[in-house]
């Protein structure tokens, strides 16, 4: 019969990341020429993850539209699963500019365009921003399931953004291009995420039995306090929990394996005796929900990792229950080896 796992220490240690400030960004506009807002552009300049996602795609009726007395009114028409959809519309919508003339562009309707009198583009309105402006993804609530397709990094030690990184991305191509052949009534969007600095969160099992405490478990601590993690290393293991979390399509590495003892990037939390990861992504600002084929759809989502073998020692996660032995969490993925 093979013995329970003990508790080592009388305290158990966890990194925890978690996302701050983010940012949605239409894949079309990533290859464009265009300035970003400094608000905006100073916090893609320091994000550190992207996902990829994608969700039904917006368009405006040609049929139903019309521009008059200062608003604009019509139908904003999606697909889901290939069925047409539509929802009405109406704001104001006042001319500046120059502009003196309001029309859509041509098929497929993605934007309303203001003409000046040379027929010259003033200024233009995609349907998806008039729709995420009229909160239609709050009313219909699987127009705000965004599906994760891939995880990266989007930090290269400050040299490079996000936004800099994805105009030559070949995997960014490769997606574009899949889904427009396999789902041509989907759109694909970039969110850009910033992370806070980690936090340690600790735990003291009171009922361990004769585990490891007092000056030798003090100096763990101390340990763990006086040499951080750095940034590069807190920012793969935001990438690699996100992808073994969210297990995106076209990803490749992590999204079995994470976490391993032999993974280089998992080095510094095993010299430090960290027993935990806990890495969160968070999307509720927007009211958008993220979800991939193995995870439902949440705007809060925390991907639970125990770093040491569970069988072999308890762990931050790993309860122990007096009559049937440790209790394994199912939200909490255990070592692949």
């Amino acid at each position: 019969m093979t013995p329970s796992p003990t508790r080592k220490h009388l305290s158990e240690f966890a990194v925890n990341l978690y996302s701050a400030r983010w940012l949605m960004i239409p894949s079309w506009q990533i290859g464009t020429d265009g300035t970003m807002d400094p608000k905006y552009a100073e916090i893609s300049e320091n994000c550190h993850i992207y996902l990829i996602c994608r969700r039904p795609g917006f368009s405006y009726d040609p049929f139903s539209f019309v521009y008059e007395d200062g608003k604009i009114k019509g139908d904003l028409v999606y697909k889901a699963a290939g069925v047409p959809h539509k929802i009405p519309f109406e704001r104001e919508f006042a001319l500046y500019d120059g502009a003196v003339e309001v029309v859509l562009s041509p098929y497929p309707h993605r934007e309303i365009h203001t003409l000046d009198q040379n027929g010259e583009m003033v200024r233009y309105l995609p349907a998806t921003a008039l729709g995420i402006g009229l909160g239609i993804h709050v009313a219909e609530r699987s127009l705000g399931d965004l599906e994760v397709l891939y995880v990266g990094q989007a930090y290269a030690e400050g040299k490079r953004t996000a936004i800099d990184r994805l105009k030559s991305h070949s995997t960014l191509q490769k997606i574009l291009a899949t889904v427009q052949y396999n789902m041509p009534d989907d759109e694909i969007f970039v969110l850009t995420f910033e992370y806070a600095p980690y936090r340690i969160i600790s735990m003291f099992d009171g009922m361990a039995k004769n585990p490891i405490k007092g000056e030798v478990d003090e100096k763990r601590f101390i340990s763990i306090q006086n040499n951080p993690l750095t940034k590069h290393q807190q920012i793969c293991l935001i990438e690699a929990g996100l992808i073994r979390y969210f297990q995106p399509e076209y990803n490749k590495i992590y999204k079995e394996s994470f976490p391993a003892s032999d993974q280089g990037i998992l080095s510094a939390c095993y010299e430090l005796d960290f027993s935990a990861l806990a890495v969160e992504i968070n999307t509720d600002e927007l009211d958008f929900s993220l979800y991939s084929k193995t995870v439902r759809a949440k705007q809060h989502h925390i991907a639970q990792f125990d770093l040491i073998n569970p069988r072999e020692r308890l762990s931050f996660f790993l309860l122990e229950n007096e009559n049937a032995g440790p209790v394994i969490r199912a939200d909490v993925i255990s070592p692949s080896r």
